[in-house]
């Protein structure tokens, strides 16, 4: 687990972000904590945040409150947040986890084709995809909002 872990860092400290932009990504059908099927296809023409996360994830912890506030900031400009929890099914814990760690963001409930597909080896990592969706950027850890909002505004800009 330890040597895991070293992988991790190793790659965050060393990628940060990395390439696979204009690729497209694994076009998902996921449930919602609500029930409700969220289809990636559905969501083209916006910028799209997707947050994978899990329960035990102590940077998650910190980084699902900024995103929740980043998505508060910009409701209503074509720019959707999510994310996409990997651990769990069970909704109450997820609702739970939501109001302890105070963020508001829409939770998928991911599972192994999207966690495969999305090559997710750890949390956080975040897909940001154009409105084409298409891979924009994927940052591995924890990121400035400042260079989040440099992105998205970036990808607002493009048709």
């Amino acid at each position: 687990m330890k040597g895991f872990l070293s992988i991790i860092f190793i790659l965050a400290f060393t990628f940060g972000t990395s390439s696979g932009k204009g690729l497209k990504p694994y076009s998902f059908s996921l449930k919602d904590e609500n029930g409700k099927i969220v289809k990636l296809e559905d969501l083209k023409g916006n910028v799209i945040v997707l947050s994978f996360w899990s329960t035990t994830c102590h940077t998650c912890r910190d980084e699902l409150p900024k995103l929740s506030k980043l998505a508060d900031e910009y409701r209503g400009k074509n720019v959707l947040f999510f994310g996409i929890v990997i651990d769990t099914k069970d909704i109450s814990r997820i609702k739970n986890i939501k109001k302890e760690w105070q963020f508001e963001i829409p939770i998928l409930i991911g599972d192994s084709v999207v966690i495969s597909k999305y090559r997710i080896i750890g949390t956080p990592i975040t897909y940001i995809l154009k409105k084409d969706l298409t891979i924009g950027k994927i940052i591995y850890g924890d990121y400035p909002v400042k260079k989040y909002k440099k992105i998205i505004n970036k990808l607002l800009k493009e048709n």
